[in-house]
């Protein structure tokens, strides 16, 4: 009898503290995703530079983004170049770029410190047939974006700057299709 109450204290005790420890954890949460709901809505106003020498500006404002290619849905594409699933998307991305070319662009934006010359190369040696942002703002880009936690990352929007859908690591290419189909509408 003694046994069996030792061990209905010890499960009793067990619950306790499994309760307490999932309460801190959900406390925690609410913690990040107020932290990051504030970062989120800071207000920002930069440019995106191009490796062919343009740019795309970008503007957020009250958690809107807005890009200055009104008139085409755009995927922004979080790579770097050591990436291996990164790499494998490219020859997919590509094959969309060119199909839906007159409605749609995409955007590779490089999350690594890499000289214009060095991209250059990459992108030669991959065909990268689509556009590709260097430098210090691409990661005010993700930011604004709400962070990215991982690469691949992509962005979806239709041509009035609205949040189709957002992808972390490879996607098949029949459903980015599809998606895009929805954004150029």
């Amino acid at each position: 009898m003694k046994i069996k109450k030792i061990l209905l204290l010890a499960a009793i005790s067990c619950l306790f503290v499994a309760c307490s420890n999932d309460k801190e954890k959900q406390q925690n949460d609410v913690n990040l995703s107020t932290e990051a709901s504030i970062n989120q809505s800071d207000d920002m106003n930069f440019k995106l530079n191009l490796i062919d020498g343009e740019s795309i500006s970008v503007k957020k404002e009250n958690a809107v983004l807005n890009f200055n290619d009104k008139d085409k849905a755009t995927l922004f594409v979080f790579f770097t170049t050591w990436c291996t699933p990164c790499v494998a998307e490219i020859p997919h991305l590509n094959k969309l770029q060119e199909k839906y070319n007159n409605d749609f662009n995409i955007v590779g934006v490089l999350l690594e410190d890499k000289s214009n010359d060095e991209i250059q190369k990459f992108i030669e040696q991959h065909k990268i047939s689509y556009k590709v942002a260097n430098g210090e703002n691409n990661y005010l880009l993700a930011k604004a974006l709400g962070g990215v936690n991982g690469i691949p990352t992509m962005f979806l929007y239709n041509k009035h700057s609205k949040l189709i859908n957002q992808y972390l690591g490879l996607i098949p290419e029949e459903m980015l299709e599809i998606d895009i189909q929805k954004a150029i509408l």
